[in-house]
């Protein structure tokens, strides 16, 4: 198994201004936009195929959107659903001094007929890929028949019963119900989502890495938990991680956390070797240290769209220094 299906329940038009300085409440100038379609899967197989990593990237797209799939890099790789509605857009604005303000689209709900055909899509792909991983990324919408977020019992159990792995990187009751359902083989928790999974703030390097062994124990293979300036740790029951690399500088953050997964992702598909107790290919450090040479890659860049690793850093991996405190406070939510 050589391969990586993503589905992004909840694709989005991307629209990316760049200002040289933003004021809020008045009139700013852009003096370039960006438009194309997105999403944390759909950029997690885009960066995948640009390392040569066999991928398919599922998507439900509104019927009266169709046409923005033929402005879309790597457009071979989709395989779409067509549902009723409008794609959601999320806008960002880019200024230079690298702040970057986010207008995200709530998900747009959709019918349980229509969430059936896109779990039959990415079985179907899983089965014909003979994929290693099967990745859930981005916000779960909910269903127009129920009101609920949608399921993916079904799906889960389906794939994993073949062999293939279960990664999810989402937020809020989503993240909180997958980490705990005993389906899921890796997630990718930033750390204010780690901090509120386990119900307390964390300070420390020592209370992260605790903190994913927390998730450890209810059965998550590994958790790889960004720390934004502070690097990430990849922790599973036997062993634990801190990498770091250094962005040449920091343009736009949005899909850093993306292009990470991928690094991850990628190494673990490639490689040959694996890590005592860890089963299946995947060799912990290198696959971390991936995983932040392409975040950090990521960070430099204007857009979610990466075009090469030329200029990816090198990281460094080690121990974690566990009391390094932490410099980006968590914040817990309710």
């Amino acid at each position: 198994m050589t391969a990586v299906v993503t589905l992004t329940p909840a694709p989005v038009l991307d629209r990316t201004y760049l200002v040289h300085s933003f004021a809020e409440g008045k009139v700013n100038r852009a003096f370039e936009i960006h438009e194309y379609m997105s999403g944390k899967g759909l950029n997690v197989a885009r960066t995948l195929h640009l390392a040569r990593v066999s991928t398919a990237a599922i998507i439900p797209i509104g019927r009266e959107d169709e046409h923005l799939l033929f402005r879309t890099p790597y457009p071979h790789i989709l395989r779409i659903v067509p549902i009723a509605g409008r794609v959601r857009v999320n806008t960002t604005i880019v200024d230079d001094g690298g702040h970057t303000t986010n207008v995200n689209q709530t998900a747009i709900p959709m019918s349980s007929g229509d969430w059936s055909r896109v779990c039959d899509l990415a079985k179907e792909q899983v089965e014909e890929s003979d994929a290693d991983w099967l990745v859930v990324s981005g916000v779960h919408p909910r269903v127009s028949d129920t009101g609920e977020q949608v399921d993916l019992t079904d799906l889960f159990e389906t794939v994993r019963a073949r062999g293939t792995r279960v990664a999810v990187d989402t937020s809020g009751p989503a993240l909180d119900r997958w980490v705990r359902s005993g389906l899921v083989n890796l997630v990718k928790p930033n750390a204010d989502e780690l901090a509120n999974l386990v119900g307390h703030n964390l300070h420390t390097l020592s209370d992260a890495l605790d903190a994913g062994h927390e998730l450890n124990a209810l059965g998550i293979e590994v958790a790889l938990v960004s720390l934004g300036v502070d690097g990430a740790l990849a922790i599973t029951e036997h062993e634990a991680h801190w990498g770091r690399a250094v962005a040449t500088e920091v343009v736009n953050t949005t899909g850093a956390g993306d292009a990470t997964l991928a690094g991850f992702l990628a190494h673990s598909v490639i490689d040959g070797t694996k890590s005592p107790g860890v089963p299946g290919r995947l060799t912990l450090p290198d696959a971390l240290g991936t995983a932040c040479s392409w975040g950090a890659l990521a960070v430099s860049l204007p857009t979610t769209l990466l075009t090469s690793f030329d200029a990816a850093p090198v990281p460094t991996v080690s121990a974690p220094e566990l009391d390094r405190p932490l410099r980006e406070r968590t914040h817990l939510v309710g």
